[in-house]
C-alpha cells in the first residue's frame, strides 16, 4: 500500500491504489485461513491484468507477492508435499521472470555480464523478505502444533502409566489379602472342621452322650465346612484377576454360562442378539459383563429358591450395551457378606466406565441391570 502511494499519485492512479488494497487485505486471514488469503488474491491478479499491467502480474516486486506468501505459509505449516512443490516452482518462475525483466529494461544501457547478474540481486532480496517471513512463521506455528500434540501424547501415556501402576498396586494388595485369608482362616477352619467331625464321631459311639451334644457338634462341623468353602471361594475370587492366565471370557460365551447353570433349560434363558461374537465392546468390558452375569446367576441359585426362574437379556441401547439379569424369586434379606456381591458387581461395571443397579422389582423378583459404554475407557474403580 505504501509503495503504491509512492508510485501512483492519488488523483490519477486511484485504480492502482484499489489494486494495492486488494492485495493487502487478504493478509488479514493469513494466520487463521491461509487458503483464503491465496483465493482472495486471485481477483487482484485479474485486476492487475485488466489495468494493463500484465508485465507486473508475474513480478516479485509487485503486490502479487501476497498469494506467494500465502502459498509458502500453507506449504510449511501444513507440510503438504504437492503444495511445497508448487510453491517452489512458483518462486523459481517469478524469480527468473523478475531477473530477466529487470535486465531487459529499456532505461538501462548495455552492461557487462557481471552487472547483468548482480544488479537485480538487491531487488530480489527485498522481495524475498516477506516470503522468508511467511516461511518462518509457518514453521514456528507447525513446530508449536507438533509440540502441543507431542505433549498431549506424553500426558496420555503418563496417565496410562499411572493407572497401570495403581492397578498393579491394587492387584498386589489383593494377592496379599488372598494369601492371608488362605493362611489364617482356611487353616483354622480346616482344623475346626476336622476336630468337630472327630468329636461328633466319638459322641455318636458313646453310651453316655449328653442330650443334644451330638446335634450341637454336628451343626458346628457343618458350619465350619460351609465357612471353609466360602473362604476358599473368596480367596479364589480375590486372586482370580491377578492369577488367571486362561483366555478371558466374552459375551459370546454367555449362552454357555446360562446353560451350565441350568442344564435342563427350564429355569434360565438368555435373550440376546445372534451376533454376540461381533460385539463392539472392549475385551475388558466383555469380561466385566460376563463376571456380572456369572455372579448374578450364582446369587439366583443360592437365594431365590429352586422354583425361581430367570432370564439374561443383552441389548444395545444407543452408545451402551445393557445386560439385565431378572429372576422371579422372592427377594430375601441379605447380610453384609452376601451384600458384598452387589458391591463387587458394581465395582466391575464402574471399572470399565459403566454402572450397575440392583434391587427388588415392584412386580416381584429381583433384577440386576448393568450398562457399559461401547467406546468406554477403563477407569479406576
Amino acid at each position: 500500500m505504501i509503495g503504491a502511494l509512492a508510485r501512483y499519485p492519488l488523483p490519477d492512479e486511484w485504480p492502482n491504489l484499489l489494486l494495492a488494497l486488494a492485495f493487502t487485505l487478504p493478509l488479514i486471514f493469513l494466520f487463521a485461513i491461509p487458503e483464503l488469503t491465496v483465493i482472495l488474491s486471485v481477483p487482484a491478479l485479474v485486476g492487475q491484468v485488466f489495468l494493463g499491467r500484465l508485465a507486473d502480474a508475474a513480478d516479485l516486486t509487485s503486490g502479487n507477492v501476497v498469494p506467494l506468501i500465502g502459498l509458502c505459509f500453507i506449504a510449511v505449516r501444513r507440510g503438504s508435499t504437492p503444495t511445497r512443490w508448487w510453491t517452489v516452482a512458483s518462486v523459481l518462475a517469478l524469480t527468473v521472470h523478475t531477473w530477466f525483466r529487470w535486465n531487459s529494461s529499456a532505461t538501462r544501457p548495455a552492461r557487462t555480464i557481471v552487472d547483468w547478474i548482480l544488479d537485480p540481486i538487491p531487488v530480489l532480496l527485498i522481495s524475498a523478505v516477506p516470503v522468508i517471513g511467511s516461511v518462518s512463521l509457518g514453521a514456528v506455528i507447525r513446530m508449536h502444533r507438533e509440540r502441543t500434540a507431542m505433549l498431549a501424547v506424553q500426558a496420555a501415556q503418563t496417565e496410562r502409566d499411572h493407572r497401570l501402576t495403581t492397578q498393579l498396586a491394587v492387584e498386589q494388595e489383593r494377592s496379599r489379602i488372598a494369601a492371608d485369608l488362605h493362611d489364617i482362616l482356611a487353616h483354622s477352619l480346616s482344623v475346626i472342621a476336622v476336630q468337630t467331625d472327630a468329636a461328633a464321631h466319638v459322641l455318636k459311639q458313646s453310651q453316655n452322650c449328653p442330650p443334644g451334644a451330638y446335634e450341637a457338634i454336628s451343626s458346628a462341623h457343618a458350619a465350619a465346612v460351609q465357612a471353609l468353602q466360602d473362604t476358599r471361594n473368596l480367596v479364589r475370587a480375590v486372586s482370580s484377576e491377578t492369577e488367571d492366565h486362561a483366555p478371558q471370557p466374552t459375551l459370546e460365551q454367555l449362552p454357555d454360562l446360562v446353560q451350565s447353570c441350568d442344564p435342563t433349560g427350564k429355569r434360565f434363558e438368555i435373550r440376546s442378539p445372534d451376533d454376540l461374537a461381533n460385539s463392539p465392546l472392549l475385551p475388558s468390558a466383555q469380561v466385566a459383563l460376563y463376571r456380572i452375569v456369572q455372579e448374578a446367576l450364582t446369587n439366583v441359585m443360592r437365594h431365590a429358591g429352586e422354583s425361581a426362574r430367570a432370564y439374561v437379556a443383552v441389548t444395545e441401547v444407543g452408545e451402551h450395551v445393557r445386560v439385565e439379569i431378572v429372576n422371579s424369586g422372592a427377594a430375601r434379606h441379605t447380610d453384609g457378606a452376601r451384600g458384598n456381591g452387589i458391591a463387587n458387581m458394581t465395582q466391575r461395571a464402574r471399572s470399565v466406565g459403566g454402572d450397575l443397579v440392583a434391587g427388588p422389582r415392584d412386580e416381584g423378583g429381583f433384577a440386576v441391570v448393568a450398562q457399559v459404554p461401547i467406546a468406554g475407557q477403563e477407569v479406576k474403580a
